[in-house]
C-alpha cells in the first residue's frame, strides 16, 4: 500500500513538473484538434494541371499525426474542388469542432480556381465565422495567396491565417520531371517541416508554434526559390512571361500571416520529443523505489 501511494505521489509530482517546465501552451483535456485538407491536382480543359500526387495534403496530415493528432479528425479531399465539395468539408469541421477546439483548414490548388470557380470571398468568409471554435487555423496554398485572406483581415472573431505568398504574387509547386530537390509545394514544405523542427523554437519553451514555424519557413522558402528555382533560366523567363520579375526584389515570395492572438498558438497535443524522455524517468525512479521497497519488507 505504500508502494502504490509512493507511486501516486511520483506521477503527481510529474505532472506538475510538466506545468513549471513551461507547457502553458500545451491544449487541455477538453480540447481537441480537428484538420481538413483540400488538394486538387487535375484539372478540366483549358487549365494546367499539378501532377504532384497530392503530396503537400499528404504530408501535412503526416506532420499533424506525428504530433498526436488522431488520424480519424483530418478529413482529406484529393480530387476535384467544388464549392459544394468545399463547403461540405467546413460543414464537417463545424459539426466536429466545440468552443475550445483547435480547426485546421489548409487548401492547395490554383489561385484562379479559388477566385473564378471556388468563388471563395463570395462566401467562404462568412462559413469561416460561423465556425464555433476559438482557435481557428486556415493555410491558403495558392497563387495570389493573400487575396483570399484579405475578407477576413480585421475580423474580431480569433482567428490565424497564412498564405504561401502576396496578393500579386505567383507560387510554386516542383515538380519530378523539373529535377529540383522539392516536389509539390515549397511553401508546404518548409511550412509542415517547421511545425516538427526544433531549431524553429525560437523562444526555446519546447513547443512550436503556428507563428513560430511561419517565421522559421518563410526565408528558407525564399532562399529555396532564389537559389535554385530561379538559378534555372527557363523558370526565371517563365515568371517574366507573365509580367513577374523576381530578381527586383530583394526575396520572393513574400508569405503573409494574419494573426489576431496576443499569445501564440500551438497546435500540438504534447511536444513528443519530451514524453519518452519524463516516461523513462518515472518509471526508472519507481522501479528504484520498489526495488527498495521490497528490500525493507
Amino acid at each position: 500500500m505504500r508502494f502504490v501511494t509512493i507511486a501516486i505521489v511520483m506521477l503527481f509530482s510529474a505532472s506538475i513538473l510538466c506545468n513549471l517546465a513551461g507547457f502553458s501552451y500545451v491544449k487541455g483535456s477538453s480540447e481537441d484538434t480537428w484538420a481538413v485538407l483540400l488538394e486538387m491536382n487535375d484539372f478540366p480543359e483549358g487549365w494546367s494541371d499539378l501532377p504532384v500526387d497530392f503530396i503537400n495534403s499528404k504530408r501535412l496530415q503526416t506532420t499533424l499525426i506525428s504530433l498526436g493528432w488522431q488520424g480519424d479528425h483530418i478529413y482529406v479531399v484529393n480530387g476535384n474542388l467544388t464549392i459544394p465539395v468545399v463547403q461540405e468539408a467546413v460543414e464537417w469541421l463545424m459539426n466536429n469542432s466545440d468552443a475550445d477546439d483547435v480547426s485546421v483548414l489548409y487548401i492547395f490548388t490554383h489561385g484562379n480556381w479559388m477566385r473564378n470557380v471556388l468563388l471563395w470571398n463570395d462566401w467562404f468568409p462568412d462559413a469561416w465565422k460561423q465556425l464555433n471554435t476559438s482557435k481557428r487555423v486556415l493555410l491558403i496554398d495558392t497563387c495570389l495567396a493573400e487575396e483570399f485572406l484579405e475578407p477576413i483581415k480585421y475580423d474580431s472573431f480569433p482567428h490565424i491565417s497564412l498564405g504561401c505568398c502576396s496578393a500579386d504574387e505567383v507560387s510554386w509547386a516542383g515538380l519530378e520531371e523539373e529535377g529540383l530537390p522539392i516536389i509539390g509545394s515549397v511553401w508546404n514544405y518548409y511550412f509542415a517541416n517547421a511545425l516538427c523542427n526544433s531549431s524553429a523554437d525560437l523562444d526555446e519553451n519546447e513547443l512550436i508554434s503556428i507563428e513560430e514555424a511561419f517565421n522559421f519557413s518563410t526565408p528558407l522558402v525564399q532562399r529555396y526559390m532564389n537559389e535554385t528555382v530561379f538559378a534555372v533560366p527557363e523558370f526565371l523567363e517563365s515568371y517574366h512571361k507573365i509580367g513577374i520579375y523576381p530578381e527586383h526584389y530583394d526575396a520572393y515570395p513574400h508569405p503573409v500571416i494574419d494573426d489576431c492572438y496576443s499569445n501564440q498558438l500551438v497546435i500540438t497535443e504534447f511536444p513528443s520529443f519530451l514524453i519518452l524522455p519524463l516516461f523513462m524517468t518515472t518509471t526508472l525512479l519507481l522501479a528504484i523505489v520498489y526495488k527498495n521497497y521490497r528490500k525493507v519488507n
